[in-house]
């Protein structure tokens, strides 16, 4: 069966990182987050600005994820994207170890969005990540406000639902088994 790349796509405080992990554990699979690695940075390097860690920190993550699909390993990859530049990095690691992209995408209504971002800073645990500057309206044409366009399927997941993380794992299963039937069927008898 080939590899997979489960991409976690939208704007930030859409719920991928919460829809990321639970995912991931319920998989199996390493989730590979680059808030992770941004804090972690900022950590380390305090002056490092944030035109210097952002950058740093998708490098980072796109690195971690091709180690693990190099080893054989399915893997979710979680961050707010970048249209129009982060499709052609996905692709080209998703083709380098064969694996197949699937993405969820998250959204919610705007107003909730800016209504957990703001919760997220008046808390201040992740100063560097939940900045109070970060939704202007109108949202940037290169801001995951829709889906990325990546080779695969997508599942667009609106995280004011219940059950989403549900609702994703049967999804993520069933194009598992779809992929590993359309294999099958290609195999000689």
């Amino acid at each position: 069966m080939p590899l997979t790349l489960l991409v976690i796509t939208g704007l930030p405080a859409s719920g991928k990182t919460y829809l990321g992990s639970r995912l991931a554990g319920q998989l199996g699979w390493p989730l590979v987050s680059k808030d992770e690695y941004k804090e972690t940075l900022h950590d380390h390097l305090p002056d490092l600005t944030r035109q210097q860690a952002g950058p740093l920190s998708f490098e980072i993550m796109y690195h971690v994820a091709g180690v693990v699909l190099a080893a054989g390993v399915n893997v979710v990859l979680e961050t707010h994207f970048y249209r129009g530049v982060s499709e052609p990095i996905l692709t080209a690691l998703a083709e380098k170890y064969g694996a197949t992209i699937s993405q969820v995408f998250c959204h919610a209504p705007l107003a909730e969005l800016i209504r957990r971002h703001d919760e997220r800073v008046a808390v201040g645990d992740h100063p560097h990540i939940h900045q109070s500057w970060l939704y202007q309206t109108p949202v940037p044409d290169h801001a995951c406000s829709e889906p990325l366009v990546l080779p695969g399927e997508l599942l667009r997941l609106n995280t004011t639902q219940s059950d989403t993380v549900s609702d994703a794992l049967a999804w993520v299963q069933a194009q598992r088994r779809f992929a590993q039937g359309r294999r099958g069927d290609t195999l000689p008898s």
